[in-house]
């Protein structure tokens, strides 16, 4: 064992002194060091200088006696472990030893036996703490090693989820992210993937972390994450509480970036603004305006930024449907099939029948604005993989309610194909990963769906419904199955126990064990054993 522990003894009796520390040094290989000194006022000195896990010492000596060595200690705040040496019992020593917290207290003459059980007691004490430290010093390290993926994890809730402004500030907190501010803004900035520079993403991508501390002034603090393959997200938080002006120097930094990236970096990128809104709940609106108005341009980069009022200063933009039934649509292609998503369009058809009195093209206007949306949300989703094309001028031709609807049913069913192929193969991928988990862990008796869900990253609700989808059978059917066949299996050989085949398979309890094995063969353990 290495030499890592010390000790001070404070006694200005000599022969006590020398017997105590002679004592140590044999008696305990991972004792380095033992110091010692003739009263408290030299103990304090040593102590200082050599900082001691452990001190002993006499309570009655010259100049400075024992209680006021701990003390002294405590006011400067030190706080070794130490143990009382006094020539008699003394019930005031005793009590005053007890308020400056030391709970080791030896009568002289004092016996070996009693300096080693409590010498042991306190390294084991020593120990435990140094554990402790390391093992929080570890987990802090791999917290610090992790902390990107969570910062990563938490900015797609806060674009896709709604969540409220408490639960955002808390979740900031964990990921040690300062989201306070008066203002918030979301920008989307896209790189042109050219036939000379096919990695223009990834290169402006670079680019972009690297700068990014340096493009903003200092009261506005910059977030960056990606999104999907290609699109780079900024999110703002600043706190100048003039939008105007925040309005001003965002586009001009921004612009100063694009122009940068041109110049330095070799690739032209264009990107598109949301509207600044007064609390950090308005990012996900933020970020889906900035969407909408990339794709409303084009949804290619130009070199040059689009902000959302830019393309929203007509009625147009601001006409909305009920929120609950968007949001509704929104969801529904993703995982319902395409009768559940067409009852919501009828739902919208009465609704959008019901304005008279707005003109037809703003009604389009919102359809266009939701189609660009649903496909953007696609894009995110899958990547380059979601290449769908949509013939705008077709809705860009319709003239009445009608004929819009029907094209947007269209859409739809598109869309509505495109994610039942790829959640399809998304979900046999999960799925058969899955199992691999589940196979690993049969022996683990507390082993459960919400184990496998964190492992993959994935709600527990989720990889129950896709595990049912793809298997044909739940979580539970399959995880009981195939402990089943494995319990078979080691039947097989007469030389395990069956209590032992019951704890390899995930059954503490050998009685239950039985019960399931019959219900699944029909004969109990024992049976399937003999017969």
């Amino acid at each position: 064992m290495n030499n890592q522990y010390s000790l001070l003894i404070a006694d200005d009796d000599e022969i006590t002194k020398e017997g105590i520390r002679n004592y140590l040094l044999r008696q305990f290989p991972s004792i380095g060091h033992v110091w010692t000194a003739r009263d408290g006022l030299e103990a304090y000195e040593v102590f200082e200088k050599k900082r001691p896990d452990i001190i002993f010492t006499d309570i009655a000596m010259p100049r400075c006696d024992g209680l006021e060595l701990i003390e002294t200690l405590h006011q400067n705040g030190y706080s070794p472990k130490v143990v009382i040496i006094s020539a008699h019992e003394n019930f005031s020593y005793a009590q005053n030893a007890v308020r400056l917290g030391v709970g080791d207290y030896l009568i002289k003459p004092v016996l070996p036996v009693k300096i080693k059980e409590i010498t042991q007691k306190l390294l084991d004490e020593i120990m435990r703490h140094d554990t402790f430290l390391k093992d929080i010093g570890e987990m802090m390290s791999k917290y610090q090693e992790s902390l990107p993926i969570l910062r990563e994890r938490f900015f797609h809730s806060l674009i896709h989820e709604e969540l409220s402004e408490k639960a955002i500030q808390e979740k900031a907190k964990l990921v040690e992210l300062d989201l306070t501010g008066k203002s918030y803004t979301v920008v989307v900035l896209k790189a042109a993937r050219t036939q000379e520079c096919r990695n223009a993403p990834e290169k402006f991508a670079q680019f972009l972390s690297a700068v990014i501390g340096t493009v903003f002034p200092p009261d506005i603090r910059a977030y960056h994450m990606m999104i999907g393959s290609s699109s780079e997200v900024l999110i703002l938080v600043s706190d100048d509480p003039d939008t105007r002006r925040l309005f001003r120097t965002v586009n001009a930094s921004l612009n100063r970036l694009l122009a940068g990236a041109k110049k330095h970096a070799f690739v032209q990128a264009g990107g598109a603004l949301g509207r600044q809104y007064g609390s950090a709940e308005g990012i996900r609106k933020s970020y889906r305006e900035a969407m909408n108005t990339l794709l409303a341009a084009g949804g290619r980069p130009t070199g040059t930024l689009c902000n959302y009022e830019d393309i929203s200063q007509n009625q147009g933009m601001e006409f909305r449907m009920s929120t609950e039934l968007e949001n509704s649509l929104l969801q529904s292609v993703k995982y319902q099939p395409y009768s559940r998503c067409a009852e919501l369009i009828d739902r919208m058809a009465e609704q959008a029948a019901g304005f008279q009195n707005v003109r037809f093209e703003y009604i389009k206007t919102y359809f266009l604005k939701l189609t660009v949306l649903i496909l953007r949300e696609l894009q995110v989703t899958y990547g380059e993989k979601a290449d769908l094309t949509v013939r705008f001028d077709g809705l860009f031709a319709t003239q009445d309610l009608e004929s819009c609807l029907s094209w947007f049913r269209i859409f739809i069913g598109n869309i509505v194909a495109c994610y039942q192929k790829f959640n399809e193969e998304k979900g046999n991928s999960l799925v058969n990963r899955a199992k691999h988990i589940i196979n690993d862990h049969i022996s683990d008796s507390d082993f459960n769906i919400d184990d496998v869900a964190s492992v993959l990253y994935i709600s527990s609700n989720y990889l129950r419904q896709i595990f049912r989808q793809q298997s044909k059978e739940s979580f539970v059917e399959y995880l009981t199955r195939v402990r089943m066949e494995k319990a078979m299996e080691l039947l097989r050989d007469p030389t395990i126990k069956i209590q032992d085949i019951a704890e390899r398979t995930g059954y503490s309890n050998q009685r239950y064990f039985s019960v399931c094995f019959k219900k699944h063969f029909g004969k109990t353990p024992t049976e399937f054993r003999s017969g």
